[in-house]
């Protein structure tokens, strides 16, 4: 059963002029899309990419504070800008709001088209009252976690690294997305939950040449599409290191 609906609302910047708000609060989630840095009066943007990374990402603390809790309270988070080249700075910024590595939201940035003269924009998603606790697969180092928070589990984008040698596995795809998927199964349980619980699998690939062998893996570890979790594929940047990608959302 749903939970009841006991609030709803926007919140706004402090500026009175402002005619956008920085994201809406329903009940303790509090949900944040497309920060960036524009003056929330006049719209302006300016800056380099470091510049605007972290206006945006002063709008996400605004953001919180205005909703009732903190960065304490963010789970996850996607930074989106332009340029691959980008990527870097933009995770650089970040991590000088989220420094200590057993402490940041799931994060991952992805390239997208931006409006003229904006280089970056952070979506993020938080629960108010509640703290991250972050979890990893022993031997297998990870820049940006997975987390617990509440009920809720997020990973940041996971790949096909083994268990015993922490490498990516040979294969090609298809053995990546298996290993990516089992490796998404042991981050679920040591989160306290099972398979059953995850809700979503976005898979990311550089080309369209992996979307079938990605999607025949999923269906090989989930082969009843009545209890499957929802499947969502993505062309978008992959490190060169590997061909494939995957996070997923759970519920608890």
């Amino acid at each position: 059963m749903a939970a009841p609906l006991k609030q709803i609302y926007e919140i706004y910047p402090s500026a009175p002029q402002a005619l956008l708000p920085l994201g809406v609060r329903v009940n303790d989630m509090v949900y944040a899309e497309s920060l960036n840095a524009a003056d929330p009066v006049t719209g302006a943007v300016s800056g380099d990419i470091k510049e605007q990374t972290s206006a945006a990402l002063g709008k996400l603390r605004d953001l919180m504070t205005r909703a009732g809790g903190s960065l304490d309270n963010v789970g996850r988070a996607v930074g989106f800008c332009t340029t691959a080249e980008h990527r870097n700075a933009v995770d650089e910024v970040w991590m000088t709001v989220f420094p200590d590595i057993n402490d940041k939201p799931a994060f991952k940035v992805l390239l997208a088209e931006l409006p003229p003269g904006h280089l970056v924009r952070i979506d993020a998603l938080a629960l108010l009252g509640e703290r991250r606790t972050r979890f990893d697969i022993p031997n297998v180092t990870a820049h940006d976690p997975t987390v617990r928070i509440g009920n809720w589990v997020f990973s940041s984008r996971c790949h096909g690294n083994e268990h015993a040698t922490g490498k990516i596995v040979e294969g090609g795809v298809a053995a990546e997305a298996k290993q990516t998927l089992e490796n998404l199964a042991t981050l679920i349980k040591s989160a306290g939950g099972s398979e059953a619980n995850i809700r979503q699998i976005t898979t990311f690939g550089r080309d369209a040449s992996y979307l079938e062998p990605a999607r025949l893996a999923f269906e090989a570890r989930f082969p009843d599409p009545a209890t499957c979790p929802v499947l969502n594929q993505v062309i978008n940047f992959v490190s060169p290191a590997m061909q494939v990608a995957m996070e997923m959302a759970a519920v608890l």
